[in-house]
């Protein structure tokens, strides 16, 4: 089975010379035949609406008008099978600006190709269909859309980016939803540059290699203090620093497609990123990029876009603080009704956001911000009743991993709050209406986060410690028309409690219990529903309802599924391969047990057998188990794991495991009426 790769590794390493393979892809800009449009069907993917033929990039250095410039260069040809994937002729290029300077794309060239009569016909690209939007005050995206696309369309883009910005070398993604008959890399760094490589995936490199050699740069300089320095006057610099060219190659690589359990496919998609660690000019002292995390730290808690505010005095905030923690029995219940405060006053507008948009003072008046704007007004009135609070950085599930080795500011995405109290941790969202204190919603346990203060402490949010218990009972009998009651109660794990505090809050318990009652697989009739805990929201909810059944068929025979609407009912697991983890968001702990009392007139013609599965040597068990005494019958199904996160290699046992489980609960009590 294949196995994730991730690399970490620097552009100034000793690496022997070694010569470039010569697989090269035979696609060329222009160089389309009749004979391209012939394959339809690719084994790498048979439902396939795209294929990528072809996806070609690399960057270079060469000499700017001030130092040096990146030069990227892209080239993708891709063949439209069906409808499906007309998508892919819409076209999106990110260009990174910064004060008065700004990337420049060149030599753009986009062509359609169509097979009519057995003669290619290209339609082109006119420039005036290229538009221009900015994105945020440092991108700009140039948009456009390929003509005349239709199934069976082979389209080629090409283009130039000229780059001022060394710390900004561009990723590249191996793979996508699209299978890619060969995607290639490269990138050629002079010895200045020291960058750390991280690369992903599952997938193994079809040509990974590297070239030593040395290259000869003139530029124009300022001349008051050299290489990249700020001066009056300038002078033409000539240098030859050793270049390091890197290249990666992956061929026939089959699309990364969405499946259940998985945090993001960001994760786990082959590419590549690079991030500068320090410029190394000659004759200069070495200049760190690369920050780290205390450093950093000290940067986001400077910052007025972020933690800069929390060292004001905020006396704004004094009067309402002072009033909402008015008879607080101690530090703890301070804390608590803080929280609860800005919980239940303030609404969230953005929930993947790390910069403040607007003031303390404005967000604080106006009830609503992004995640970070709220939390941070949560951890400014915690300092205001002399609480010891801090932000806290992390990445949501579905935003990707943050890098726990050095800071990488755009792996963060969310911020919470944390207050110390008698020597504990107590981590809150403000963002969520129905959290209890203390408590994080799912999204947030995406492992590796960072304390906003001066030691930068590491907290873990691992789904692994993440255990969610639900417990559900259920007891019938036969009443006096021949039919049976019933009384059903579910104690729910704390994460489906959230989901069921923000659905019956939107439609209402009433409607509710009318979803329950569509959800069983029998003729049944709830009655008396009732939800405790509904606004406790530290504690988890019960559910409670009564229910009549009416099971008896023309044949005088019972068939009854013990599990009712708690069956699993197919495997979530479908793929019959995958390759990368399953992440679920917490670890399951699923109890049932049922209690029947038989009516007189019946006997037992058949039962579910008992059954115990151990999956991986105990890592987790599946009982399944039934008896019976007199005239009770009795039934318990447990489903327990001991971890959330399941390599791809254990995905087929995993798999396995719960086919049982589906066909166990699959399995039906049958009653039959005495002669």
């Amino acid at each position: 089975m294949p196995t994730r790769n991730i690399c970490l590794g620097t552009a100034l390493m000793l690496l022997s010379c070694t010569t470039f393979a010569q697989d090269k892809s035979p696609a060329r800009f222009g160089k389309v035949s009749a004979e391209d449009f012939k394959q339809t069907r690719y084994d790498l993917d048979t439902g396939a609406s795209a294929v990528i033929m072809a996806d070609i990039g690399s960057t270079a250095f060469d000499s700017g008008s001030e130092w040096f410039e990146q030069v990227y260069k892209r080239y993708k040809r891709i063949k439209i099978l069906n409808k499906n994937g007309y998508d892919l002729a819409d076209e999106e290029i990110y260009l990174h600006q910064q004060g008065s300077k700004e990337e420049s794309l060149q030599h753009l060239k986009a062509v359609t190709y169509n097979l009519e009569n057995g003669k290619v016909v290209e339609t082109k690209l006119e420039s005036k269909a290229v538009f221009t939007e900015k994105l945020d005050k440092n991108t700009i995206i140039k948009k456009f859309t390929l003509p005349n696309v239709k199934e069976g369309s082979i389209i080629e883009i090409s283009y130039t980016i000229n780059s001022e910005f060394p710390y900004y070398l561009r990723s590249w993604a191996f793979q996508g939803q699209h299978p890619v008959l060969w995607s290639e890399y490269e990138v050629e760094l002079p010895e200045y540059y020291e960058y750390i490589f991280l690369s992903q995936g599952y997938n193994p490199f079809y040509i990974k290699d590297s070239e030593n050699s040395r290259k000869t740069y003139n530029l124009r300089v300022r001349s008051q203090t050299g290489y990249g320095y700020s001066g009056v006057n300038s002078e033409n610099v000539s240098v030859s620093p050793g270049v390091t060219r890197h290249r990666w190659v992956m061929k026939d690589v089959a699309p990364l497609k969405e499946e259940g359990f998985v945090t993001t496919l960001r994760n786990h998609i082959a590419s590549i990123e690079f991030q500068l660690a320090s410029i190394r000019y000659p004759n200069y002292p070495v200049q760190p990029v690369m920050s780290t995390w205390p450093k950093f730290m000290e940067e986001m808690m400077k910052d007025e876009e972020y933690a800069g505010p929390l060292t004001n005095n905020n006396g704004f905030l004094v009067r309402t603080v002072d009033e909402v923690v008015k008879g607080a029995s101690d530090q703890l219940d301070k804390a608590k009704r803080i929280y609860a405060f800005v919980r239940d006053n303030y609404t969230c507008t953005d929930f993947s956001a790390v910069y403040a948009k607007q003031s303390l003072k404005t967000t604080f008046s106006k009830k609503s911000g992004n995640v970070s704007e709220i939390n941070l007004l949560l951890v400014a009135m915690l300092k205001v009743a002399d609480l010891d609070a801090a932000p806290v950085l992390l990445s949501t599930r579905d935003h990707g991993k943050v890098y726990a080795l050095y800071p990488i500011a755009a792996r963060f995405n969310y911020t919470v709050a944390n207050v110390h109290i008698a020597e504990h941790d107590y981590q809150m969202d403000a963002t969520r209406p129905y959290l209890g204190f203390g408590k994080l919603h799912a999204d947030c346990y995406n492992g590796h986060a960072r304390m906003v203060n001066a030691e930068a402490v590491p907290l873990a949010f691992e789904p692994d410690s993440l255990r969610e218990m639900e417990v559900t009972g259920v007891f019938i009998s036969p009443d006096e028309k021949g039919g049976f009651t019933g009384h059903f109660q579910q104690q729910a794990t704390y994460l489906n409690s959230y989901s069921l505090r923000e659905k019956v809050r939107q439609k209402g318990e009433d409607a509710y219990f009318k979803e329950l009652e569509k959800d069983f697989r029998a003729p049944i009739k709830l009655s008396n529903g009732k939800i405790d805990s509904l606004d406790r929201y530290s504690f988890p909810a019960v559910v409670e309802y009564d229910f009549k059944l009416d099971m008896e068929d023309e044949n005088g025979m019972i068939y009854l599924n013990p599990m009712f609407s708690e069956a699993m009912r197919s495997n979530p697991f479908k793929s019959a391969v995958r390759r990368y983890p399953v992440e679920m968001q917490a670890v399951p702990d699923v109890n049932y047990t049922l209690s029947m009392q038989l009516p007189e007139n019946y006997t037992v013609e058949d039962m579910p057998k008992s059954t115990i599965v151990k999956f991986n040597d105990g890592e987790g068990v599946f009982q399944f188990l039934t008896g019976q005494q007199g005239n009770m019958l009795q039934m318990r199904s447990r489903l327990k794991l001991s971890r959330a996160t399941y390599s791809p290699e254990e995905y087929e046992s995993l798999r396995q495991f719960f086919d049982i489980v589906v066909k166990k609960h699959a399995e039906q009590i049958v009653l039959k009426k005495k002669s």
